[in-house]
């Protein structure tokens, strides 16, 4: 990617959220995502007609203009320095001076961040930067949820933003439903790649912290879904790994591990029969359930026999 074009410090981004903090718009909340895998598609064959036709394109495009940057790679923007720095340092900043516009131009920062979360990638973090002045700044109302994702959960923070996001979920006690109610986001908030990569930080808790009734039934919430799948499939091995190596050597409470147990198996299936669905799991995270599952199996044998 040739971003030779691009400035360092897209001074025109920080006077325009200086100028954004001034007028006190007070925003509290923004609204539900568009579709925006197809409006980037949209977008970005408006653009690319407008290359074809050597035409310039016209201003009101160029607020969905991140919504077609991190396409496909045969069909992105990403790698358009001409537009990219229009865009950062001409539509951007002048529309965020203005504060009826303001709202709905940040928005596709805020959408296109959640779901193309792309952590090293240097067009990304110049966004994620915006974003973070954006949403941090005077514009949005003190003690919204808005404010509290962006200032005190540092969202817009590709490096401490999901850990942040992930202990904040654990603490609130409501269940991952209840914490994306209470910051007034949408459902499909855990289908975008920043949740699933908050989702990896609560995997890598310390393993005490791993123990904890509290964790273990955020972890099934949000790892497995309605249909009793897992929601991010590519992270099977690291999910089944920080639940069950948590109690290597430790005994858990017995309906914890009752309940552990009979979940594990009805999402994965018997290790002891069907060892080809846990590959991938460490050998020893596979032994602790066995372990567990045998226990069960010669209980129930036991009182079996009794009768």
């Amino acid at each position: 990617m040739n971003l030779a074009a691009l400035p360092e410090d897209f001074p025109l981004l920080a006077s325009a959220v200086q100028s954004i903090a001034s007028q006190k718009i007070s925003i509290e909340r923004i609204g539900l995502p568009p579709d925006i895998f197809a409006v980037g598609e949209r977008t970005f064959i408006r653009f690319s007609l407008a290359q074809l036709s050597g035409h310039q394109v016209d201003q009101r495009y160029w607020r969905y203009f991140p919504y077609a940057i991190w396409l496909e790679p045969e069909r992105s923007l990403s790698t358009r320095a001409d537009y990219l720095n229009e865009y950062f340092e001409m539509h951007l900043p002048r529309s965020l001076k203005i504060a009826k516009r303001a709202m709905k131009w940040a928005e596709p920062l805020f959408y296109v961040y959640l779901y193309h979360f792309k952590p090293n990638d240097p067009v990304f973090e110049k966004l994620a930067q915006t974003a973070q002045r954006f949403f941090t700044s005077g514009a949005i109302k003190f003690g919204s949820p808005l404010k509290s994702l962006a200032h005190e959960l540092n969202c817009f923070n590709t490096a401490d933003g999901p850990r942040l996001v992930a202990e904040s979920i654990l603490k609130t006690k409501r269940g991952l439903m209840g914490w994306i109610n209470q910051f007034d986001l949408w459902p499909g908030f855990t289908t975008t790649p920043f949740a699933k990569s908050a989702f990896i930080e609560l995997l890598k808790f310390p393993k005490e912290k791993r123990r904890q009734t509290d964790y273990i039934h955020l972890a099934f919430d949000w790892g497995i879904d309605a249909q009793n799948q897992f929601r991010y499939p590519e992270v099977k091995a690291l999910f089944t790994d920080a639940l069950l190596l948590a109690w290597k050597g430790v005994k858990p409470p017995e309906d914890l591990k009752i309940a552990m147990s009979a979940k594990l198996t009805s999402v994965i299936g018997d290790p002891r029969v069907d060892q080809e669905a846990w590959l991938g799991t460490s050998n020893e995270a596979v032994q602790v359930l066995v372990g567990w599952v045998n226990t069960k199996t010669s209980q129930e044998s036991s009182v079996s026999g009794q009768n």
